[in-house]
């Protein structure tokens, strides 16, 4: 099993949680990345891609979510903290904290990153969400492309 979840909180915070059977991670997410959008094209991505990352960033600290295709539907992924913003060049990258890892199917990791942008959707209109996120739009185009 695989779980991502995302939601809003207060402006220019998210919540998430990132999980499978052994174990679930919440994290605390930054409008500072623009972590929603990376996370959608991660998912449309993935289907050509053999690997990508999703960057979760916290304010000090990231967690990193490594994606790796190992065929047309086997995905294994790393959840990755790190104590400062690797993902801007401010900490080694070999210095992390392995959080969580596991596999799941290339279609189960869409299907979740398609069902978190739903509920966001129907949550929030475009103009709420950008009041919330403050620097960064909706993903409407990798929203409209995953649900083509």
């Amino acid at each position: 099993m695989f779980l991502i979840e995302y939601k809003l909180d207060k402006a220019g915070w998210a919540f998430g949680k990132i999980g499978n059977t052994e174990r679930e991670v919440k994290v605390v997410v930054s409008y500072l990345h623009d972590s929603l959008q990376e996370l959608a094209q991660s998912a449309i991505d993935i289907k050509s891609k053999n690997s990508r990352r999703v960057v979760f960033m916290d304010e000090p600290g990231e967690y990193i979510l490594h994606l790796n295709r190992v065929d047309d539907t086997k995905l294994c992924y790393e959840l990755r903290w790190y104590d400062d913003w690797f993902s801007w060049g401010m900490y080694p990258e070999d210095k992390f904290t392995l959080e969580l890892s596991g596999e799941t199917t290339v279609c189960k990791y869409i299907n979740q990153v398609r069902q978190l942008l739903l509920d966001l959707r129907a949550k929030h209109t475009e103009e709420e969400y950008r009041e919330l996120w403050i620097e960064h739009p909706f993903p409407t185009k990798e929203f409209n492309q995953l649900n083509s």
